[in-house]
């Protein structure tokens, strides 16, 4: 299958099932902040915040390290089996590490960190995932570097199911208060990941039988701690910064004044309900970014500078134009969004005060994406860590000050920060075409479809699909669609999607 049509098929199915599984998360925030409230639901997002701490440590830089040896070693004849086996061994050392380190930290995770001691118990059963995750890590990345995503996408979506079955199944059985709900929520989330576990070992144990064995080359340990341990030392750093962060929130909305109910809740609105509907859309360019680092690393080991120059430009142009549709939506609708999603007007309004956030934040997702492909992992890890300590800086200086306003400022000001220093760092490795008129051109696409549409007064889900519609309309009117990209992306539809011989490249 040609190159272009290869990601293109990969990229649907890999935003269908995200879009599943977000769209069923989405359906279990709406059900938990109906269920516990804002204030618990704080707590809860608080205490996942503090656990993705150790899942981090048990399993930063796996992933992506399995995934990159494993199309280098398709590439050059190596043998996938091994890679895939020294990686397993790393992956359970690191894994059981992450356990134990939980298991003995949660009383004081629990009391100074998250401010509630209630939820020790939830962190303790949390911790029996984390070996469970780092396994799973390798094989999602062994499945990602052969492109048969399909596979591990299928049990992903079959465990965030039954988690979610357990999970609801738990609630109704549970004693009540946030010790209570949190640990049957963690005891869901230990049966899911265990699960996923079993499932993607199964679909491995069977693929990996039609692969050659490949020539022996040695040091598969070695290159596999090498590529992995200097992303697995920043992501500790990011990740360690990025939860202090979060910590910092509820105490600095107290310190400015608020009640401790009031901080909780205010910092579960933010984060329990306005940013999961604000990423929800981001599925397709989260699954396009994952495809393309594979496929970058390969023109890039090959040599051909002008495929990777027009891979990019294609990736990055289709995560603006798309995020600015979303923005759009959000911040038009927003309101309407918050009221029928959550039945909170803060809800809505929140949303439409950071969606003009949103091509940011998609922006960096597809720029982090190729940067990964392109070898650049450890400058985009010095890149996160640096907007991390920026961020610990901001809500440290000014929740306690300005309150919610301090946040989202520190919000704003880190997302731009992050974006403008990865895209500085990418224009360094390759060449982007960008146009000032498209990048003026399309939210002003936006903005006039925005504008026609909210005054028609059509209901919720019609408005967002006319305005989709309008801006796409508008965006070929203004040129910013031009035939060229219609004939590429037919060219892609049909399976047509090559490199040219004289550089002109398809994705």
């Amino acid at each position: 299958m040609p190159n272009a049509h290869k990601i293109f098929v990969n990229t649907l199915l890999l935003t269908a099932a995200s879009l599943v599984m977000r769209g069923v998360g989405l359906a279990f925030q709406l059900y938990l902040a109906g269920r516990i409230g804002a204030a618990p639901l704080g707590v809860y997002s608080l205490m996942m915040t503090v656990y993705t701490m150790f899942v981090t440590l048990g399993s930063g830089g796996i992933r992506f390290a399995v995934t990159r040896l494993t199309a280098a070693a398709l590439a050059s004849g190596g043998s996938v089996r091994r890679t895939v086996f020294s990686a397993l061994a790393y992956a359970l050392g690191t894994g059981l590490f992450a356990c134990a380190a939980l298991f003995f930290a949660a009383p004081l995770a629990g009391e100074r960190w998250i401010g509630s001691p209630s939820v020790t118990p939830a962190l303790r059963l949390l911790a029996a995932s984390l070996p469970f995750i780092s396994v799973t890590s390798v094989l999602g990345g062994y499945f990602t570097g052969v492109e048969r995503v399909v596979r591990s996408v299928s049990v992903n979506i079959l465990e965030q199911l039954s988690r979610i079955a357990v999970a609801v199944t738990l609630l109704g059985r549970s004693s009540g208060g946030v010790g209570g709900v949190c640990s049957a929520l963690a005891a869901a989330a230990v049966f899911g990941e265990a699960m996923s576990c079993l499932c993607h070992g199964a679909l491995f144990a069977i693929d990996i039988r039609r692969l050659p064995r490949g020539r022996r080359q040695g040091g598969y340990g070695r290159r596999m701690i090498s590529t992995a341990m200097p992303i697995a030392v920043s992501a500790y750093m990011r990740t360690g910064l990025s939860s202090l962060g979060h910590i910092l929130i509820p105490r600095g909305l107290r310190a400015s004044g608020a009640s401790f109910e009031s901080a909780f809740a205010a910092y579960g609105v933010i984060h329990g309900m306005v940013f999961p509907a604000l990423l929800f859309p981001s599925a397709l360019l989260t699954a396009l970014a994952e495809l393309i680092i594979p496929r970058l690393t390969a023109a890039q080991s090959e040599g051909r500078e002008r495929g990777v120059s027009y891979m990019t430009t294609r990736v990055i142009k289709i995560g603006f134009l798309f995020s600015v549709c979303v923005a759009g939506i959000m911040f038009f609708f927003g309101g309407g969004i918050g009221l029928a999603a959550y039945k909170s007007a803060e809800a809505g309004r929140f949303m439409r005060v950071f969606a003009p956030l949103v091509p940011v934040m998609y922006c960096d997702m597809v720029t982090d994406g190729c940067l990964k492909g392109l070898g650049q992992h450890m400058q985009a890890m010095y890149i996160n860590i640096a907007e991390a300590t920026l961020n610990v800086l901001l809500l440290w200086l000014l929740v306690p000050r300005l309150a919610v306003l301090g946040y989202g400022i520190s919000i704003y000001v880190c997302e731009s920060f992050n974006l403008a220093l990865s895209f500085g760092r990418l224009l360094k490795v390759t060449r982007v075409d960008v146009s000032l008129g498209e990048l003026i051109k399309t939210p002003l696409a936006a903005a006039v479809a925005g504008l026609l549409i909210s005054a028609a007064g059509l209901g919720l889900v019609c408005s967002a699909a006319a305005m989709a519609a309008a801006y796409t309309l508008l965006l070929c009117f203004f040129g910013v669609v031009a035939g060229g990209d219609v004939a590429w992306f037919k060219g892609v539809l049909r399976g047509h999607g090559q490199v040219a011989e004289h550089g002109r490249a398809e994705i």
